[in-house]
């Protein structure tokens, strides 16, 4: 079952060759227990498996890439470009408060993916209220 509060999925393929899906198979939403993404970390580091790729998708078809490891992409660019040493995911709330006592302002909600380099992470963030929407930072580290 897919958590309807989230739009924006992580779709994440291993080093040993699986391809998981957030909300379906073994990282579906359960309730009282680790995250979808906790228990991914929990599988690669009892099978020896790191990230080769970390995309986000959304219910009606759109996909966000980061750039992978993979050896041998299709497009040139993306094979001689740097390659990431890491990935990340994280999700971000924020809600403005209105003083007033008049009620509360519309609340934001990001899913974030990260493609971590030496220096540095590009990280695109997806608005989760309208999955149209999307930013693409670059963050010293």
């Amino acid at each position: 079952m897919i958590d309807s509060t989230k739009n924006a999925l992580w779709q994440v393929s291993l080093s040993n060759g699986q391809t998981f899906f957030e909300g379906k198979g073994d990282f579906t939403e359960i309730k009282s227990a680790l995250s979808p993404w906790q228990r991914l970390l929990k599988y690669m580091s009892v099978n020896n498996a790191q990230i080769t790729s970390l995309s986000l998708y959304t219910r009606d078809g759109r996909t966000f890439n980061l750039p992978s490891v993979g050896k041998n992409p299709k497009f040139r660019p993306f094979a001689v470009a740097e390659k990431p040493i890491d990935y990340m995911l994280e999700r971000y709330y924020g809600q403005d408060m209105d003083i007033t006592g008049k009620g509360i302002g519309p609340s934001d909600h990001f899913t974030t993916i990260s493609a971590v380099y030496a220096d540095y992470r590009l990280q695109l963030w997806v608005d989760e209220n309208n999955t149209r929407n999307s930013w693409v930072l670059v963050v010293k580290v």
